[in-house]
């Protein structure tokens, strides 16, 4: 059962990207669960809102990390273009897809396309979130008057991340239903 769950999973053919990937959703997850019972005066404390909060801390640094291991993974393998043709006002693939929409069929992944322009904005979400949160630490520990407009932008930009996680993850799961019931509709027809 755990390897043909590992083999419906995308991105078979990079084994490192289909990691992060695992990665960085449970630290979202993990993220999302503690961020309502952390404190920020806490992190002096030796309480359990102290530990929670450490936890938030540490797991964000890590999604720091792991959000540029993304982003350079994803443009060395596909470039610039592949993810964030928009930029250069190019919408083609979009439309393209749009097209593929109304005809009722799901549109593959290609560059410029809803799908990698979605994982292109998904990652630039992960680290605007990551990266406020961060400076906002940075500026907490220095006792800056700033620390305290950070923590809203960082709450505000969480807002982003969160719709992307749970959109994401729905639509994976379509994906892997949709996956499943082709693979079962083959093997009746056989």
């Amino acid at each position: 059962m755990k390897s043909k769950l590992w083999n419906m999973l995308p991105h078979e053919y990079a084994p490192f990207f289909r990691i992060l990937h695992i990665i960085v959703a449970f630290l979202i997850l993990s993220q999302i669960i503690n961020s309502n019972l952390t404190d920020a005066e806490a992190l002096t404390d030796h309480s359990l809102e102290g530990i929670i909060t450490w936890i938030h801390v540490v797991s964000g640094l890590g999604l720091i990390v792991c959000g540029f291991l993304m982003l350079i993974w994803m443009l060395s393998q596909r470039g610039f273009s592949y993810y964030f043709a928009w930029v250069k006002l190019d919408f083609d693939g979009i439309k393209q897809d749009i097209k593929t929409l109304m005809n009722y069929r799901l549109p593959d992944a290609h560059s410029g396309g809803i799908a990698s322009t979605i994982q292109g904005l998904g990652v630039l979400a992960l680290l605007s979130v990551a990266l406020s949160g961060g400076l906002w630490f940075l500026l907490n520990t220095l006792q800056s008057n700033l620390a305290y407009s950070v923590m809203h932008w960082h709450k505000f930009l969480t807002t982003f991340i969160e719709i992307y996680f749970y959109a994401h993850g729905a639509m994976g799961l379509l994906h892997l239903f949709i996956q499943q019931y082709k693979s079962r509709s083959a093997a009746i027809d056989d």
